[in-house]
């Protein structure tokens, strides 16, 4: 699933869950986030600006659904996942003993751990995180290798915890 499907697929107050934490915490990117949003379907920056937060977000989650903007969705994601859910990454990474800097950031994908530990590293971010935040990442980590990961990509389709049922009743 890419970045532009899952904001498709969020609700309205998770995605405001997003973009209010990258707005609260990292005040730069909303901005420029929003302004590239908005002269891509040439508007001024200003006019985005303006609305109430609320709006705002609505408005920048729906031109985050469309696949022209693929690079800032991903971006938005990606930054909030390691910004605030660093913790959730990082025992994720290390449930598999994949190496990585501390921030969750890694330099290559390895191949595909075994099925037992796979299955208990998911289960582990299920039982701990918030739902809609497990299935953000696993899905934006099931997409970043071109060959993928076989086993992660069937449990998430066939583990109803992580399905999109289990996002919308999440939300």
């Amino acid at each position: 699933m890419t970045a532009p499907e899952i904001f498709g697929r969020l609700s309205e107050s998770q995605a405001g869950e997003v973009l209010n934490w990258l707005a609260e915490n990292d005040r730069g990117a909303y901005r420029t986030c929003a302004g590239m949003l908005a002269s891509r379907r040439k508007l001024r920056p200003v006019f985005v600006e303006r609305k109430p937060r609320e709006e705002r977000n609505a408005w920048i989650k729906e031109a985050l659904s469309k696949t022209a903007n693929m690079d800032l969705a991903l971006e938005i994601l990606q930054v909030w996942l390691l910004g605030k859910n660093g913790e959730m990454v990082c025992s994720f990474l290390d449930a598999l003993a994949i190496s990585h800097d501390g921030k969750g950031l890694i330099d290559n994908i390895p191949s595909e751990p075994a099925s037992d530990k796979l299955e208990q590293a998911v289960e582990m971010l299920v039982s701990k995180y918030p739902p809609f935040v497990v299935f953000i990442y696993l899905h934006l980590f099931s997409g970043m290798d071109e060959s993928g990961w076989p086993l992660l990509n069937g449990l998430l389709q066939s583990k109803s915890s992580l399905s999109e049922e289990a996002l919308l009743k999440a939300a």
